[in-house]
């Protein structure tokens, strides 16, 4: 009979999830931060960082079910991480101009550091899920025990 427990990368997928989840949620919270500094393509950000986190949950349900190394959770990985990629590039090519005000001549602007805060928040969360994700799809997710 086998049982299978879950191993370390059953585990960083979940982490990926949870940290995609926090990127984002900071990216909506740096959005409605400031109407003058919102998110052109907000909805579009938001549905693809659901589908990212949706991808990452699958990958660690899929290697559970049908064990290490499946194309499942490999295609999961995949997509979560080119979800998030999305995400951080997207919102980091629509704060640059913003960031380049904060650091010049801005410097003043409160509702500004606070986007450009809490837009780091959420892309430290996704580049760490991001590299989650990549360590993940290394390791094995469940450990397979020969019982008598």
């Amino acid at each position: 009979m086998n049982t299978k427990k879950r191993a370390i990368g059953f585990y960083l997928s979940a982490l990926a999830a949870v940290l995609g989840a926090a990127g984002v949620v900071f990216t909506v919270l740096g959005n409605n931060a400031s109407p003058d500094n919102a998110l052109g393509n907000i909805s579009t950000l938001i549905l693809a960082g659901v589908v990212g986190v949706l991808l990452a949950v699958v990958a660690s349900a899929a290697s559970v079910s049908l064990g290490n190394h499946n194309i499942v959770s490999a295609v999961s990985v995949l997509g979560s991480i080119a979800l998030y990629a999305y995400l951080f590039g997207s919102s980091v090519g629509q704060r640059v101009t913003l960031i380049a005000g904060l650091f010049s001549f801005n410097a003043g602007n409160v509702a500004g550091w606070q986007v450009f805060r809490m837009s780091i928040v959420a892309w430290v969360c996704l580049i760490v899920a991001m590299v989650v994700l990549v360590v993940s799809s290394f390791v094995k997710s469940v450990k397979v025990a020969q019982s008598a």
